[in-house]
C-alpha cells in the first residue's frame, strides 16, 4: 500500500509535548493510548503484528511495546509506509519509555531526597 500517510503533517508533536509534561506514569499510559486511537486500521495493520499497539493497561505494557518496536525495527527490511509508520511507532513508544523511566527516578529520588529541581517540579505536578 503507497500513500497512507499524509506527507505535509508533522507526526503529531503534541503527544509528544503531553508525554513531556505528564506527572504520573498513569498520565503516560494514557497518552499511549489516546495516541494510538488516532491511528486507522489500515496504519495498524501495516505494523509488524507483535508489534500492533495490544490493549495498553500499564506501564509494563508501554515497556513492552517499546521492546517489541525495537526489535521490529532492528530486524526490519521494511520500506514505504510500513517503514514510516514502524518508525513512528518506535520513536514515540521510545518517547513513552523515557519519561516513565524519568518519572520513576524523579520519585526515587523525591523519596531518598536526591532529585533535581527540574525532577521535583515534574514529581509534583498536577498534585
Amino acid at each position: 500500500m503507497v500513500g497512507l500517510l499524509p506527507r505535509s503533517l508533522p507526526p503529531m508533536p503534541s503527544s509528544f509535548r503531553q508525554l513531556d509534561n505528564a506527572a504520573t506514569p498513569a498520565e503516560v499510559v494514557e497518552i499511549v493510548r489516546d495516541y494510538f486511537v488516532m491511528w486507522t486500521p489500515e496504519e495498524i495493520a501495516l505494523l509488524p503484528e507483535a508489534c500492533r499497539p495490544p490493549h495498553v493497561r500499564d506501564e509494563t505494557d508501554v515497556e513492552e511495546l517499546h521492546r517489541c518496536a525495537v526489535e521490529a525495527f532492528r530486524r526490519s527490511r521494511a520500506s514505504g509506509d510500513e517503514l514510516a509508520l514502524l518508525r513512528k511507532l518506535t520513536g514515540f513508544v521510545a518517547s513513552a519509555s523515557v519519561r516513565l523511566a524519568q518519572l520513576r527516578r524523579a520519585e526515587s529520588g523525591k523519596r531518598s531526597g536526591t532529585a533535581t529541581p527540574r525532577e521535583r517540579r515534574a514529581a509534583n505536578r498536577g498534585g
